[in-house]
């Protein structure tokens, strides 16, 4: 009977020094802000499906901090919830340039808007619109310290608002620019229809375009929201 008392004392002293190590405290922060234009001040939309831009979080107060991955949004901004609070390193990549290193402390709900310059700035406008199909303007301006060959204009529309070039209801608009010299492209309006639309139907709507650089990326405009005529 001792000899089973020392034992069953000795296994629970194991238990409990193995819930002490295992009593972490639980992710409890967050990090959100936007990504925005260092000239205008304005959200820079992205793509947020296969080829759009996303933050890396490092945790350098951590030993071995490995890449924390977080996509970016369709309007420009991010959420990562679910983490540690510390010190993070931000790595943002996507249709920007961006200056300097950033590093933040994160405790609880932080916010961390980051100042990039996108590599074009893309408008769009509604032109018309009939029961099955939408017709847009679509217009690009890039900054003077872009040199990148502007490569595509884009047009699409979808039922869902994550519409993208990859990403869209029936048909989309798309201009190959490689062969045009860049003055003409920004100041040049590429008008698409895009048809085979259901009526009474409300569609997102982006005009959109990439210039020739890393990771394909291309810029949007704000998103466009058109319900097609009834009939």
């Amino acid at each position: 009977m001792k000899k089973l008392f020392i034992c069953f004392s000795f296994l629970l002293v194991v238990f409990l020094n193995a819930c002490k190590k295992d009593n972490y405290k639980s992710p409890d922060a967050e990090l959100y802000g936007n990504i925005v234009d260092a000239t205008t001040g304005k959200n820079v939309p992205q793509q947020t499906n296969v080829s759009g831009g996303y933050l890396q979080l490092f945790q350098t107060d951590y030993p071995k901090p490995t890449a924390i991955q977080t996509a970016l949004h369709v309007d420009g901004s991010y959420t990562r919830g679910f983490m540690f609070s510390g010190h993070y390193k931000v790595v943002p990549t996507g249709p920007f340039f961006y200056r300097d290193t950033l590093n933040v402390n994160v405790n609880g709900s932080t916010r961390l808007d980051i100042k990039v310059i996108p590599y074009l700035t893309v408008t769009s406008e509604l032109l018309s619109k009939t029961a099955k199909s939408i017709t847009i303007r679509v217009k690009v301006t890039q900054p003077a310290q872009n040199t990148q060959k502007i490569a595509r204009i884009l047009a699409v529309a979808a039922t869902f608002n994550t519409v993208d070039v990859n990403n869209y209801n029936s048909n989309r608009g798309l201009t190959n620019t490689e062969a045009i010299d860049n003055a003409v492209v920004v100041n040049t309006s590429y008008d698409y229809t895009i048809t085979d639309l259901k009526p009474g139907t409300l569609y997102y709507v982006r005009g959109g375009a990439r210039t020739i650089n890393t990771g394909s990326y291309y810029n949007y405009a704000p998103m466009l929201m058109v319900t097609t005529n009834s009939q």
